[in-house]
């Protein structure tokens, strides 16, 4: 009977062994599946990640080749490119809820700043989120081990070193500027913990404000009231005009 009960253990030891190193190896994979999946939710077009890469020993990862890409109608492959993103997570908070991230480095970001005829593609993006926030909708991010979605603590968010490009540069202008930095403190400290949906919300349109700055430096408010005044001409000048200021 001892022997059966130290086998039925030792059984046990083996199964859970197995789950935890699937979870483990996979973590990479999952995180990936879940940007992706959350991301293209919240944000209204499709977000990629070509890789992530963790390591639970140093609390230390990276996620590369993230790209948030355009809302129908608009040309540019991207909106948003962050390249790679760095973060550091609280190892000790790994198998709680929420977890938490003391830092997320996103440097150097590549935002495409485009112009269509109902306004900016980051106007959009910021509208698609917008509305999936006030629609009460959820896009469910992992699951701890008691079947509770993750939720996660964010102690520091910073972005630095971002430029802006012009889809269509303006004439006589510059075709680039500096993309303001961003600081985000304490994301979902006071509430328990935000969900990934939030998360993204925040994250989105945070670069998205950082982004009409930026397109505003570059003089686009102009040539938006420049594109207001053709609208009001009935004339076929006018309608070439607004065209032309669109690159149509």
């Amino acid at each position: 009977m001892k022997k059966f009960v130290l086998g039925g253990v030792a059984a046990l030891v083996i199964v859970i062994g197995g789950v935890l190193f699937f979870l483990v190896s996979n973590l990479d994979s999952l995180v990936k599946t879940a940007i992706e999946e959350v991301g293209s939710k919240v944000a209204g077009v499709k977000v990629s990640v070509s890789s992530v890469k963790i390591s639970l020993a140093d609390g230390r990862g990276t996620i590369s080749g993230l790209t948030v890409g355009n809302p129908s109608g608009f040309k540019t492959p991207s909106a948003f490119s962050l390249g790679t993103v760095g973060f550091g997570i609280d190892t000790n908070s790994v198998t709680k809820n929420p977890v938490v991230v003391k830092e997320i480095l996103i440097a150097a970001p590549q935002v495409t700043y485009e112009l269509g005829s109902g306004g900016s593609n980051i106007d959009a993006i910021q509208k698609n989120v917008q509305a999936f926030v006030g629609s009460g909708a959820k896009a469910k991010g992992p699951e701890n081990k008691s079947g509770d979605e993750t939720k996660l603590v964010i102690d520091l968010l910073q972005l630095t070193g971002g430029k802006l490009t012009l889809a269509t540069p303006l004439p006589g202008g510059a075709a680039t500027a500096d993309l303001p930095d961003i600081k985000l403190t304490n994301i979902g400290k006071s509430g328990g913990g935000a969900n990934p949906a939030e998360v993204a919300s925040k994250v989105l349109n945070a670069i998205s404000q950082s982004a009409v700055k930026a397109a505003s430096n570059l003089g686009v408010g102009k040539l938006m009231d420049s594109a207001t005044e053709a609208v009001g001409s009935t004339t076929k000048g006018g309608v070439d005009s607004v065209k032309g200021l669109f690159g149509k």
